[in-house]
């Protein structure tokens, strides 16, 4: 019986993540009751693992793996804090606590790998999952048409939310999955070339379509990966760069239009303004171009202001704003404030203040250290789990680029997997630990015998 809720509960977590990944913020609605205020679905899940899981051994076990000290300590102050503020905020304070309550993710997803099957499960569904968001994700020019087209479900406020058309994760899923095709193992040269296309293909795509300014620094993040874990694989990453002149070449001979996000103009100069745009710089010649170099000003402006708020006195530098207020001034021509100043690290810095930022830092710092450790040691003992670890170490790294420019963190479609594989990441660690410590007392003890033999 034990077991057998163990498999479903791996299974449901499993299909979470998908639904996260694929469907991104229509997925978030789901929640129990289905109308009104309910429980999400994620939420949900986590209640059900946390509580009939031993989480006094689960944490003794995690520490035998990764230094415990900053995970207890950012979910001491964080879950204290908004135990704190909701008595103020009431809701509001928990929808600004997303990360927090979904870094609890981390432990469930520890918990539930837990088995090798589990293990096994995941490594097997990951592939399907990043095949059907990637060609979800190539239906992104057609996204007005798909919405129109949607089904809805009721929102919190009784809204209309189309279930599908939401692209939010779509690029960092094409990137992930060129970096899943680039690092697979191939039978023959010809089956390596068609993984190094698709690879290439959905870089490209990612670059022409999704139009993001995130995407540049995501595949600098992917590019040192490969660069410190497979070197040898860095040189096929390149081969994007001439499917993208070649797709850029075609578009602009035959003047065919794509629906991108910010323009269907596409050619060599509209890139080049694109990356200037980082730097809040404009040339004028795209409109879309021209907002988004102006964000860049607004958001400077953003982030200048919560500075100066919580520098105003040392107990708000420590202890933060908190949870509950909008983190900006600005609000959309429907009167919506924007919450989050676009930038996952100065979110936590400015509600958590110094404690938390910290905090969470040391936290980021302790799981890539235990998996890239993982990782060597997977590699050098030759077990199928490196596969595993290496794509856990690809998403965080796609999404931790996409955290300076973006609320990232701060949405669940992003937060939940990001802790939930880091789990996964982490139970492996503690898996080849045990077994490698087992194998060394095990040959400690054969040598004694032998040594004592007449």
């Amino acid at each position: 019986m034990t077991r057998a809720f163990g498999a479903k509960k791996a299974a449901a977590l499993l299909a979470l993540i998908a639904g996260y990944l694929i469907l991104n913020y229509p997925f978030m609605q789901l929640r129990v009751p289905p109308a009104g205020f309910g429980i999400p679905l994620g939420e949900l899940l986590l209640i059900v693992v946390l509580f009939s899981s031993n989480i006094p051994t689960v944490l003794a076990r995690m520490n035998a793996t990764v230094l415990l000290a900053p995970f207890l300590l950012w979910w001491v102050w964080a879950l204290g804090r908004l135990v704190f503020d909701a008595a103020e905020y009431g809701f509001w304070a928990f929808r600004d606590a997303t990360q927090t309550v979904e870094s609890l993710f981390l432990v469930a997803g520890f918990t539930l790998a837990g088995r090798r099957r589990s293990v096994e499960l995941f490594e097997r569904w990951l592939g399907p999952i990043m095949a059907v968001a990637c060609l979800y994700g190539l239906l992104f020019v057609y996204a007005n048409e798909i919405t129109a087209a949607s089904p809805t479900l009721p929102g919190a406020s009784e809204q209309p939310i189309p279930i599908f058309g939401a692209f939010a994760t779509t690029g960092t899923m094409l990137l992930w999955g060129a970096f899943y095709c680039l690092t697979r193992p191939a039978t023959s040269p010809a089956v390596r070339l068609r993984y190094d296309l698709v690879g290439g293909f959905l870089v490209a795509f990612a670059i022409l379509v999704i139009q993001a300014r995130t995407t540049y620094f995501q595949i600098i993040g992917l590019a040192a990966l490969l660069w410190f874990a497979q070197p040898a694989t860095l040189g096929r990453l390149s081969l994007a760069i001439p499917i993208l002149v070649a797709l850029l070449a075609a578009i602009s001979a035959f003047d065919i239009r794509v629906s991108g996000r910010l323009s269907s103009e596409l050619s060599f100069s509209f890139f080049w303004d694109h990356i200037l745009s980082i730097f809040g710089i404009s040339s004028g010649g795209h409109d879309g171009l021209s907002e988004a170099a102006d964000g860049v000003a607004l958001r400077m402006g953003w982030w200048k202001r919560l500075y100066d708020q919580l520098t105003a006195d040392p107990a708000t530098l420590l202890a933060g704003l908190g949870f509950g207020i909008p983190l900006t001034d600005f609000r959309d021509p429907l009167g919506v404030v924007a919450r989050e100043p676009h930038n996952s690290l100065i979110s936590v810095a400015a509600r958590l203040g110094l404690i938390g930022i910290l905090c969470w830092l040391w936290m980021q710092f302790e799981l890539f250290r235990v998996g890239v450790q993982a990782y060597r040691d997977c590699r050098r003992r030759s077990l199928k789990e490196s596969d595993l670890v290496l794509l856990v170490l690809a998403f965080a790294v796609l999404t931790l680029a996409s955290c300076f420019g973006e609320d990232t963190m701060e949405k669940p479609y992003n937060a939940v997997p990001y802790y939930a594989f880091w789990g996964f990441a982490l139970r492996v660690a503690y898996q080849v630990r045990r077994e490698t410590s087992w194998q060394a007392r095990r040959t400690a003890y054969a040598d004694g015998g032998m040594g004592m033999a007449p």
